[in-house]
């Protein structure tokens, strides 16, 4: 109850941060950084439930990282996250906080009247409600102390802290704070992207041109350690050492996930109504690497041009040896993802 309503206060500062689903666009890891959300069901039906997953990574690691995970924000004002807070507000002072939860994982449940509760759309336009939850990462522990200064050294600007073992507040290496959104339309939904899996669950990524299998898919990324690598055994998962460290200068190395068009392309029923043609779903991959350099993003699928098949990354490689993980982080436009990762050695 008390952490409850110390977030509702702690929250209400985030439009002075300019916290949101955008992380920093550098894909290069190399503190702690959370590269998304993913939503068991993107577009969910009145009165479902949702799970959420963290995916995150702590390149200063292994060391301890709290998570937290706040629910309850139904229809804000204007549907932006700012608009959460007077709600939260009027919630608290009704002796309601907000759901309120630590770890990578987060479940809701979407009110049944979350669509019909809304205003009727103008016409051509789909009736449709939204849940936001916001989420709190920290390389340290968690204080949600209504007396901190904003302004202080250190600080984010909210009342929520992340501390070190002497009560230091942590910077934006260390402590990151956003939200995810939920969106219900009765009569749409959404798939998560998928890789192409063989019958174990296993998926592949192509590295300079041989085939290299994953670390991992999905949930399973999470908190594992990269793979070992006997490159006398996996010659194909072995990179050479670049002396300029990742720079323009290194070879490039394309690495492409299996990912196809069969299994992901859909059709968004709602933009097709609006424009009153059939227009697919947008989607996207975001590559992230611990080391070295890389491609950050390229398109999979246009609304309108369609599948791109030429969206591998190019990997330069670091100067120093040693292991080197690869994140492939599927998105499309209706809030589905799924992502892989694959541990390179660099000799």
């Amino acid at each position: 109850m008390r952490h409850g309503l110390l977030l509702v206060g702690a929250l209400s500062l985030l439009t002075a941060t300019a916290c949101g689903p955008s992380f920093d666009p550098s894909n290069e890891i190399v503190s702690l950084r959370v590269l998304g959300v993913k939503k068991d069901k993107p577009y969910a039906q009145p009165g479902e439930d949702v799970s959420l997953q963290l995916l995150w990574h702590d390149a200063k690691g292994p060391r301890d990282v709290q998570r937290a995970f706040i629910g309850g924000c139904i229809n804000p004002a204007g549907d932006l996250y700012y608009g959460c807070f007077a709600e939260y507000a009027k919630n608290a002072a009704a002796g309601e906080p907000p759901a309120f939860a630590l770890g990578d994982t987060f479940s809701v449940t979407l009110p049944n009247d979350i669509i019909s509760s809304r205003p009727t759309p103008e016409e051509g336009r789909s009736a449709y409600g939204v849940y936001i939850v916001f989420f709190a990462v920290c390389a340290g522990s968690l204080s949600f102390d209504m007396s901190t200064d904003g302004t202080a050294v250190g600080s984010t600007g909210l009342p929520v802290r992340c501390l070190d073992e002497d009560g230091v507040a942590l910077g934006s290496d260390d402590f990151v704070v956003g939200y995810s959104s939920i969106y219900s339309f009765a009569d749409a939904t959404n798939d998560n992207p998928v890789y192409v899996v063989d019958s174990n669950g296993k998926t592949q990524f192509e590295v300079a041109g041989a085939a290299v299998e994953a670390d991992c898919v999905g949930e399973a990324c999470q908190g594992t350690a990269p793979l070992e690598v006997d490159c006398d055994a996996e010659p194909a998962r072995c990179i050479d050492a670049c002396d300029d460290d990742g720079d323009d200068a290194c070879p490039e190395i394309e690495v492409k996930p299996a990912i196809n068009e069969q299994d992901n392309v859909e059709r968004d029923v709602v933009s097709s109504r609006l424009f009153g043609e059939d227009v697919t779903e947008q989607m996207w991959v975001n590559y992230y690497v611990d080391r070295g350099s890389m491609s950050q993003v390229r398109l999979l699928n246009d609304a309108t041009s369609g599948w791109n098949a030429k969206y591998r990354g190019e990997l330069r490689a670091p100067k120093e040896p040693g292991p080197l993980q690869i994140w492939s982080v599927i998105h499309d436009n209706r809030g589905g993802m799924e992502f892989a990762r694959v541990t390179l050695q660099v000799k």
